[in-house]
């Protein structure tokens, strides 16, 4: 089953290995607000989402990527 989730501090490690670019500290954000997401099939990561505001109130979609299997 295909599940999305918020990210969250214990996904660090796994969110790394996909996501070479982000900051500890904008990590750390993308829990805080919400903005970052983890996707898994049948209980087990696979990929990452992430998205900032573009002009402060409108959501864009600034990575996604789910690994080769």
């Amino acid at each position: 089953m295909l599940e999305i989730r918020y990210v969250n501090e214990q996904d660090e490690p796994f969110w790394y290995t996909l996501d070479k670019h982000l900051c500890k500290n904008e990590f750390a954000l993308k829990i805080r607000d919400k903005r970052g997401y983890v996707i898994c099939l049948d209980g087990n990561p696979i990929g990452v989402m992430r998205y900032n505001l573009f002009w402060d109130n409108t959501p864009f979609l600034t990575l996604i990527y789910i690994e080769e299997t």
